[in-house]
């Protein structure tokens, strides 16, 4: 008999189409994009005698998280079941904001204790008005709940590389 011979598709890489972004336990409707970033808080020292770094530290970890949605209409926040527009929520309140894995509900990132410091509206003539919310957050974990700021990854890394390597690199 015959048949489409349909097979749903393994990807090997996360989109976009497939992430929930909540606040709390609120998901954020019409997100546009979300932007994590870690700044290592990296300084380079220099002793006297030489133009090559004595040293590289990472001595401050500043963790932010940006969210760019559309501006919802009173019908917008009732289907969400969101009384009151998310600016309005976001002074003196703090936040674990949560990308979540839309197929499994994994959690791949969580901004833990995130404050809002800027939000910002676009309107642009022919678009819908969108906004975006900047967080600093407390930590940054992981889908096992651990801390990435907490990790020496080195040890990680060199298990990986040592799993996958032929050899010792070598510089031509």
């Amino acid at each position: 008999m015959p048949s489409y011979n349909q097979q749903q598709l393994a990807y090997k890489i996360r989109n976009a189409n497939a992430v929930s972004i909540f606040i709390g336990t609120q998901l954020i409707g019409f997100a546009q994009s979300s932007s994590p970033s870690i700044d290592y808080g990296t300084d380079t020292y220099y002793g006297v005698g030489s133009a090559k770094p004595q040293e590289i530290q990472q001595l401050r970890f500043t963790n932010t998280i940006t969210l760019d949605q559309l501006q919802l209409s009173s019908e917008g926040l009732a289907f969400f079941g969101i009384g009151t527009p998310i600016s309005y929520i976001l002074a003196n309140n703090q936040f674990d904001i949560y990308l979540l894995d839309g197929a499994s509900n994994e959690a791949i990132l969580a901004y833990v204790g995130s404050v809002a410091s800027t939000n910002s509206t676009a309107v642009t003539t022919n678009q819908a008005i969108s906004e975006a919310f900047s967080f600093q957050a407390m930590d940054v974990l992981d889908p096992d709940g651990n801390s990435l700021l907490n990790s020496n990854s080195a040890l990680l890394v060199n298990f990986v590389a040592s799993s996958t390597s032929t050899g010792t690199p070598t510089v031509a």
